[in-house]
């Protein structure tokens, strides 16, 4: 799913997990942040709860979460927090 939002913060965070989370569970597994400009620590919450659902969701062949045009902010909150191996 492509986000349609241009930024993730704490103001619309709750809209775009439901958004993100309905289209996992309906079976897509790619999260496009192309259009994505500004994120804070909400956008980590926003991968951490797609990664939820699409577990509880797995099917023997799509079971992987990807993520496509990952903005460099995403990369760093995941090193500063210390959860690499969730996205291995």
């Amino acid at each position: 799913m492509k986000i349609s939002a241009e930024a993730i913060t704490v103001r619309n965070g709750e809209q775009v997990i439901a958004e993100v989370t309905k289209a996992v569970a309906g079976g897509d597994r790619v999260l496009d942040f192309s259009n994505v400009q500004h994120i804070d620590s909400t956008a980590l919450a926003v991968v951490l709860a797609a990664q939820r659902v699409a577990a509880r969701h797995a099917s023997q062949t799509d079971k992987t979460l990807q993520l496509q045009h990952t903005p460099t902010q995403l990369q760093s909150l995941v090193a500063a927090y210390g959860v690499q191996s969730l996205f291995l």
